[in-house]
């Protein structure tokens, strides 16, 4: 230690000399001039620059002055050019100070006042002492300087401390107390910045916080609230402020969910619940993150918009591109359903579709719901079949949530602010009739296994292949249903009695056929006659497949009469017969096969193409077609007959 002291006063000992160098090629030592002094509106610009350091080291310098009891000396509070921003002491000692012009706002530079420790110790970056004639000037020869630099967080000096005294007042421990303030200073500027970078960080978290479209709420282990922003006290119906620091059991009733996930300490993940709050039900897709540390487990919870996460869920599914504008109206046919469509997409008002299978009834829905206000809205179209025979429905009418699971969104919520289509409505079960009228007349719907009413706002399209009058006749359709369906009906021939909008739908075909295969396809005039010529059991749908088919095996995109399949110059009887609904008097399961034997006909037999035309899944299609004994095969001879 003796060694490093030795060193350090060596090192010091030439820096001192390397000062006095300096100052002797810029100044004389007799001579004497008082130090500049910045005033005024430029003191003040550098005190405002330097409030942390004023405002920390004037109240170390103070607690210093105070354990001097006394002594003549004076404490300075130095900038990093060694301009004087404050300073305290005895009352003789600073008029003594003064005299010399050692006054706030005095500059002590080494070009200035020659070597002294009030220059040094910033020049130098560590403590220095300087005593009597280790000054240059003559006139600092009867004091004693101390000074110590302070560096801020970053390691930049910030300014000094500096201990000033006549020098046979000067003690050992002198330089040691300014180093001990000026480390108490630079700690607390240190805790000062941290701090104020903590305050930001906090400020910028609560104001991120306060501007999400979440809600957030935040609690201890015991469950004390200790966050709760402004979008989750609205959803809660909640007082922001009165709520703080109050248990959340106390607030709000907790959903089983959530007080399952909170006693496991597990996260959730967009769960869907239901909070009881000051009497009211609130809906809230939530997700949780417990926070486990050493002195317990906090809680972080997000309530989704409900709302928000419904048009997110359904922005992509429930988006559909056909409008009336892409119908060819070259037929009055056609201008009638396109007349009696844009009727439809006016109200809110539910409507029915009548027509046989494969007549476009859900291209017509789709233009419907994107001529409506509705078309920014989600199209979310239903297969009532998969809700026969009192199926329990729960797509249909959604879950509550439990203990054990989620929640779940029924078609008619995801349906909200849209379109519900509903395909071939007189298969769905009688229960759930019940609540599609419930949807209708109210805008409510009960989840499954719940007592609550949800709103829903739908419009409603229905589709049916059958006459839903005589359903009702023989109670196998709800009559109030029926009713509000067929308030406003559109009735769509067959495609054989809508013979003039044949050639129309066959170029649109090939313009479609044209953007995908990136060819040219045509026509000839025969080809073409001969397609009006022929019945269409299968309506646009097989007019559409065979169109696809005689494109794709045609030669260069060249459609000629030979290309035509000759089941298309040699209708059976048994092909034509099917030319009106199906009758109301036969059984669902009766319905269900004579569909089928029809799509096999009008397809020849090809399952794939069955199952799309039926709009069902070929494992079900299979299924029924072996509960019904239908052989998919027989057909395909009959159909290249």
């Amino acid at each position: 230690m003796t060694m490093q002291n030795e060193h350090v006063e060596q090192a010091l000992t030439s820096f001192i000399a390397q000062s006095w160098h300096r100052c002797g090629k810029m100044m004389k030592r007799e001579a004497w001039s008082t130090p500049h002094q910045a005033q005024g509106v430029t003191f003040q610009s550098i005190s405002r620059r330097k409030t942390t350091l004023l405002t920390i080291g004037q109240a170390a310098l103070e607690d210093a002055w105070e354990y001097m009891d006394g002594r003549p000396c004076a404490l300075f509070i130095l900038d990093e050019s060694a301009c004087i921003l404050s300073r305290c002491g005895h009352p003789e000692t600073l008029e003594d100070l003064d005299l010399l012009g050692f006054h706030a706002g005095s500059y002590c530079a080494e070009s200035i006042i020659g070597t002294c420790s009030l220059s040094l110790a910033s020049m130098m970056g560590q403590p220095v002492k300087t005593l009597g004639e280790q000054h240059f000037k003559q006139a600092l020869f009867p004091w004693a300087f101390c000074s110590t630099p302070i560096f801020d967080n970053n390691g930049r000096l910030f300014g000094s401390i500096a201990l000033c005294c006549r020098a046979e007042e000067s003690g050992v421990a002198d330089l040691s107390l300014t180093l001990a303030m000026a480390r108490e200073v630079g700690n607390s500027l240190l805790t000062d910045s941290l701090l104020a970078e903590s305050n930001r960080h906090l400020n910028q978290m609560y104001g991120l916080l306060e501007s999400m479209d979440d809600g957030v709420m935040a609690w201890n282990e015991q469950g004390i609230l200790q966050f709760l922003n402004p979008q989750a006290a609205r959803l809660l119906h909640l007082d922001a402020q009165t709520c703080q620091g109050k248990n959340i059991n106390d607030l709000v009733t907790l959903p089983a969910l959530l007080r399952r996930a909170v006693k496991q300490a597990r996260s959730l993940s967009h769960a869907e619940v239901t909070f009881e709050s000051q009497h009211q039900f609130v809906d809230a897709v939530i997700t949780l993150k417990p926070i486990v540390e050493a002195q317990g487990t906090s809680f972080i919870l997000l309530l989704h918009p409900v709302e928000q996460m419904r048009q997110l869920m359904t922005s992509q599914l429930g988006k559909v591109s056909h409008t009336f504008s892409q119908m060819s109206a070259d037929d009055a046919e056609t201008r009638r359903l396109i007349h009696f469509g844009r009727q439809a997409a006016r109200g809110n008002f539910p409507v029915l579709m009548c027509g046989e299978e494969g007549v476009g009834k859900e291209l017509i829905a789709q233009a419907i719901h994107n001529e409506s206000e509705r078309a920014a809205g989600p199209f979310i179209a239903v297969n009532c079949q998969l809700y026969a025979d009192n199926a329990p429905g729960v797509d249909f009418m959604g879950s509550s949530a439990t203990e054990e699971e989620n929640g779940r969104l029924s078609r008619l919520e995801l349906a909200t602010g849209g379109t519900l289509f509903l395909e071939k409505i007189e298969y769905l079960a009688p229960e759930l009739q019940s609540i599609l009228l419930q949807v209708i007349k109210q805008g409510v719907v009960t989840r499954l296994d719940a007592r609550r009413l949800i709103p829903v706002d739908v419009k409603v399209i229905a589709t049916t292949t059958t006459d839903l009058g005589n359903l009702v006749e023989q109670n196998r359709f709800s009559r109030q249903l029926y009713y509000a369906l067929h308030s406003f009906e559109i009735s769509i021939p067959p495609l054989r009695e809508r013979r003039n909008s044949i050639p129309a739908l066959v170029h649109s075909r090939l313009r479609t056929l044209e953007r995908r295969f990136s060819s040219r396809l045509k026509v000839d005039d025969d080809a073409l006659a001969h397609l009006v010529a022929y019945s269409w059991p299968g309506n646009d749908f097989e007019l559409n497949s065979i169109v696809e088919n005689i494109a794709i095996s045609s030669e260069h995109g060249h459609i000629r009469l030979s290309n035509l399949p000759g089941w298309l110059f040699s209708e059976h009887p048994a092909v034509t017969t099917n030319s009106a609904l199906m009758p109301a008097s036969m059984s669902i399961s009766a319905i269900e096969k004579e569909a089928i034997i029809h799509a096999a006909r009008v397809t020849g037999g090809r399952v794939q193409e069955m199952s799309h035309l039926l709009n069902i899944g070929r494992t079900t299609l299979w299924r029924k077609m072996k509960q019904f004994d239908i052989d998919a095969s027989q057909f395909k001879h009959r159909h290249q007959d």
